[in-house]
């Protein structure tokens, strides 16, 4: 009953933040993501599996009632069609009975789901990105609390075992002295996935944290917010977010648009996180990326002839559902000849087919080819630093599952997937916001003319 509860709360919260404007829904959507994980491992009901399809499925009740601006419609106009192959391919599949109805139903929805969200990235504007940002500051910090209160009381007291916290109890291999001990998943479902949307977060948060003014709250917040995001994708252990990081970072140093930073302030941030994570081993688990066994084994282990075979022997998919997606604990069983490879890629071929995979990559290509936004963008920087997060997400989705399934991190990749693809539109100075300059120096010349 609570869940049920959690799940009208949710939908009814994000459509009437989604009424409000774009960017309020969104982050209502975003809120309810955050809080999915821990959620649902203290709430362990069928129902709480759907609080954030609820979340969504509000959020698009509001955008489908609300009235678009021309400029809107425009912007949208070009990922439309890239949309309706991408949902209709997965809906025919529907009729091709290779699995169980509700196993195909869960596969369906982890296909096309979060689709929408493309169409939100593509028609937001400059003010409602900065509402944005705004919105994931707050988020960070709240999410760091939660994850200092883990590290210091256990994530035991969190996150009681069950069928939905089994990945949790399983990443137990940070080594502190000669104890293992476990990630940090903050209020997401596992630790990897607190590190990827905290990562994925920055591009946001810096690109708005340029544009503001030298003094003010907003511009404190927002430097903390990246410090927090920090530290918490080094505590969710995941060396690869830690690379992202990284990558991230000497992105924005070397991108040019950096003349705005709060040098001082991010001086003394950088040097707060380096300082935090050379003294805790905790937070140290990135450093065996020197191994360069694991990193071999790693890729063999993903990439590799298996891919090929599979695609070989399956060369329509086995069925929605039957490749990977994952399942509510209570599907799991029913799933046909079950198969998965540890790539997103292998798993939208096992359930897409090479139809689906070819038209996902076919979008890819399209989205990272689009251009550069002009250099007078005011978010030409975060707008950069999105196509870099991009990239290296597509890379190392060869390595792993979960891209375009993750709650909430897909729903911010595909927004991501819509503000690079978008047509970008710079405002042009508004002539009446000039007049009363213009009359100012006309008044002032005829003073000094008499």
């Amino acid at each position: 009953m609570i869940a049920l509860a959690l799940c009208v709360f949710s939908l009814v919260g994000c459509f009437i933040a989604g009424r409000r404007s774009v960017a309020a829904g969104f982050i209502a959507t975003m809120v309810v993501g955050y809080a999915y994980g821990i959620v649902r491992a203290n709430v362990p009901a069928t129902f709480s599996h759907f609080i954030f399809d609820a979340a969504c499925m509000g959020f698009y009740l509001a955008l489908m009632t609300r009235r678009y601006t021309p400029v809107e419609r425009y912007k949208i106009r070009a990922v439309m069609p890239w949309l309706a192959v991408l949902i209709i391919w997965p809906t025919l599949l529907l009729l091709v009975p290779l699995q169980y109805p509700l196993i195909q139903l869960v596969g369906w929805r982890a296909q096309i789901y979060f689709l929408p969200f493309v169409l939100v990235g593509a028609m937001l504007d400059g003010i409602q990105y900065r509402k944005i940002a705004m919105g994931f500051a707050v988020l960070s910090v709240i999410e760091v609390a939660f994850v200092a209160a883990e590290v210091k009381l256990g994530v035991p007291r969190f996150y009681p075992f069950n069928e939905v916290t089994q990945i949790i109890y399983r990443s137990t291999d940070v080594t502190i002295g000669n104890t293992s001990t476990f990630r940090i998943p903050g209020t997401f479902v596992q630790a990897a996935v607190m590190g990827a949307m905290m990562v994925s977060t920055i591009p946001v948060l810096l690109g708005a944290l340029v544009q503001q003014w030298r003094s003010g709250w907003r511009r404190n917040l927002l430097l903390a917010a990246i410090g927090a995001s920090a530290i918490c994708v080094f505590l969710s252990a995941s060396r690869s977010h830690a690379v992202f990081l990284f990558v991230l970072v000497l992105a924005a140093m070397v991108s040019g648009r950096i003349s705005n930073l709060p040098w001082y302030g991010w001086l003394l941030m950088v040097t707060g996180v380096v300082l935090l994570v050379s003294t805790s081993q905790r937070m140290q688990r990135f450093i065996q990326l020197d191994d360069t066994t694991y990193v071999k084994t790693r890729l063999s282990s993903s990439i590799n002839e298996s891919l090929i075979t599979l695609a070989e022997e399956y060369p329509l998919g086995n069925g929605l559902g039957g490749g990977g997606t994952s399942m509510p604990y209570f599907l799991a069983s029913e799933v046909r000849n079950p198969v998965a490879i540890e790539n997103e890629y292998g798993r939208i071929m096992l359930e897409q087919g090479l139809p689906g995979l070819a038209i996902w990559l076919a979008f890819i290509v399209w989205t990272l080819s689009r251009p550069l936004p002009p250099t007078r963008d005011p978010w030409y920087l975060g707008k950069w630093l999105a196509r870099i997060a991009l990239g290296f997400s597509f890379l190392a989705a060869q390595t792993g599952m979960g891209l375009l399934t993750s709650i909430p991190d897909s729903a911010l990749l595909l927004m991501f997937m819509g503000w690079v693809a978008a047509p970008a539109l710079i405002p042009a100075a508004n002539p009446a916001a000039r007049r009363p300059a213009e009359k100012s120096k006309t008044a002032s010349s005829a003073m000094r003319t008499a």
